[in-house]
């Protein structure tokens, strides 16, 4: 029997028991709603305060017969009416905000690790993954927009814009139809200038490859199958005139601008290179890194487009400095 003790009193302590599921949760009221209770007089002190010291001056009623200019958005669509400006408007208005809504919802599937799940910066340099991103993805926002708008000053005391960065390009001589080596195109007698915005990619930009001339040789190639399914008339059922496949065209100049160029920039390039800097500098190991970079990215690039788009759009949606810009107040 005392050797029985002995072995009892010198083993190993027992394991305690595994939490219960239940143990685990936490109640709506007080961990939840509370926090969004405090975070909604938060707001609302704030906004308070700036109405006293920012006039938010309200115009005449609507008017059908008259367009305001600039014609802006609610501030929830800013990012989106951004996105217009620079790219194709399927993309910018549909595809990429569904892309970006479904990359929200997948990332609990494509990271199913629970170690430190449902915690704040879970992993060890989660922090810095989290400020180098939001400060390179506003960085890249407002250089790509600043780009984009190559004709317009940036500084009222420098005289310079990022078209200057690209003069080095030839004009295009007026008589010559057909050019060997890329050039822009200039209006007649305008000044030179260089690529002002992605637009000149289709637009401007001339040059030939192998006989073939860019843009006007790739600006209308029919697709397959156009003069064996063209328009129906199926007027025995009550149908006319409906719009097949015929007629249908490819512009490849302008999907190079519109779609291929500002895609690739935006969705592979630049996050593919912050992704691969952060790893090489050992920084992003795991699938959750990836994801912490790629959901910030995604939402301080939203952010930093609606912010342009509330204080950097002028008339004619130009690219101006806020305090320039004129509220017509009716």
């Amino acid at each position: 029997m005392a050797v029985q003790a002995q072995r009892q009193a010198t083993a190993a302590p027992a394991r305690p028991r595994p939490k219960r599921v239940r143990e685990e949760e936490v109640l709506v009221w007080p961990d939840l709603v509370f926090i969004e209770f405090i975070s909604a007089v938060l707001f609302t002190i704030t906004f308070v305060i700036l109405s006293v010291f920012i006039n938010a001056p309200l115009l005449n009623r609507a008017n059908l017969d008259v367009t305001p200019n600039p014609s802006k958005a609610p501030w929830y669509f800013l990012n989106l009416q951004e996105l217009l400006l620079h790219m194709d408007k399927a993309w910018a208005g549909v595809l990429i905000p569904t892309i970006a809504l479904g990359f929200f919802a997948a990332i609990p599937f494509i990271d199913r690790s629970r170690h430190m799940q449902g915690l704040w910066f879970g992993t060890k340099y989660s922090v810095r993954i989290t400020v180098i991103t939001i400060i390179y993805a506003t960085v890249v926002s407002f250089g790509l927009v600043t780009l984009d708008a190559g004709d317009t000053r940036l500084t009222p005391l420098v005289d310079f814009k990022t078209e200057m960065l690209t003069r080095w390009i030839p004009s295009c001589p007026e008589a010559a139809e057909d050019v060997g080596w890329p050039c822009l195109r200039d209006e007649a007698g305008a000044k030179h200038l260089g690529i002002v915005s992605t637009k000149d990619f289709s637009k401007r930009l001339e040059f030939e490859v192998l006989g073939v001339n860019w843009p006007e040789d790739l600006d209308n190639i029919a697709w397959p199958f156009n003069d064996s399914i063209g328009d129906w008339d199926l007027g025995f059922i009550g149908l006319s005139n409906i719009h097949g496949w015929g007629g249908e065209h490819l512009n490849i100049p302008a999907a190079m601008a519109e779609q291929v160029i500002p895609l690739t920039l935006t969705i592979v390039v630049f996050p593919g290179l912050i992704i691969y800097t952060m790893f090489r500098l050992g920084w992003v190991r795991t699938r959750r890194d990836v994801m912490i970079v790629m959901y910030t990215g995604v939402i301080f690039g939203y952010l930093a487009l609606t912010l342009i788009g509330s204080f950097f759009r002028g008339e004619g949606q130009d690219l101006i400095a806020p305090w320039n810009i004129k509220v017509d107040e009716g």
